[in-house]
């Protein structure tokens, strides 16, 4: 199945959503398509965050969605503190393969605006030959629940950190604590998710920023050799928290937010 920008939301309708909750924060997970929204202090900060691969042989990429979901667990990880499910992992299964992402979701107190996400995506080779396969995280971030006002770059040892900031006052930080990415691009949208879901082979042109104000996604690519009956783990973390200065202008707002139609 093939989604091109067009299609992401199409693809949406039929899928299954698992929501996450945690103090000021919710998260929703589309099993089909990947993370659809991040909300913080009802604040809707994300428009998509989603995994795209191919294995050896593949002429083109597809979306870890398109996968047959064989597992599926949600728990609460800090039943004293909130109650409600904060952990979600998935398990799709390919031929010969298997990738298990899991988020965790935590809040904070109400008119803070902070918000944490860990990540982590373990691929397994469950064939008895070596796994060569190439995989993909792509984000589309609306900071503050805008759009065209987007700045991005990434820095760090091997540009393991991407920054996005909203001028309005909201900043997101994603570490990739391991691996090191192969590749990364930031672009405007939709060049990122054309590239993915245009029938070739894709691999990231290292644009690096910074660029912008602009609607813009960005994309981490690694390249993996695995064992037979090995697996990798990418790790990776996220925050979101206003830029110093901005909790009284969000406040003050209301932030009525105008989101894109896709």
């Amino acid at each position: 199945m093939a989604m091109t920008a067009g299609a992401i939301a199409a693809a949406s309708a039929n899928a299954a959503v698992v929501q996450l909750f945690d103090g000021n924060a919710t998260a929703s997970v589309d099993t089909d398509v990947g993370m659809r929204d991040w909300t913080v202090n009802g604040i809707d900060n994300l428009f998509l965050q989603g995994f795209w691969f191919r294995t050896a042989g593949m002429n083109r990429e597809f979306n870890v969605g398109t996968l047959p979901l064989t597992g599926q667990f949600a728990v609460d990880t800090n039943p004293f503190v909130d109650n409600r499910p904060d952990m979600l992992s998935l398990q799709y299964t390919g031929s010969g393969f298997t990738i298990e992402p899991t988020w965790q979701l935590r809040g904070s107190v109400g008119g803070s605006f902070h918000s944490d996400l860990a990540e982590t995506i373990t691929i397994h080779n469950t064939g008895r030959t070596t796994l060569e396969i190439t995989f993909f995280q792509y984000s589309d971030f609306d900071l503050g629940g805008t759009v065209l006002d987007q700045l991005v770059r990434f820095h760090g040892a091997g540009n393991n950190t991407a920054h996005q900031e909203d001028v309005g006052g909201i900043a997101m930080s994603e570490t990739v604590v391991t691996p090191a990415p192969s590749r990364w691009q930031v672009d405007s949208f939709p060049v990122v998710v054309n590239a993915l879901e245009d029938g070739a082979v894709t691999d990231l042109n290292n644009n690096a920023g910074p660029i912008g104000p602009g609607d813009l996604t960005w994309a981490y690519q690694w390249d993996f050799v695995i064992p037979a009956g090995g697996s990798v783990v990418i790790s990776k973390t996220k925050s979101l928290v206003p830029t110093p200065g901005s909790l009284a202008l969000l406040a003050l707002s209301g932030f009525v937010a105008a989101r894109r139609c896709r």
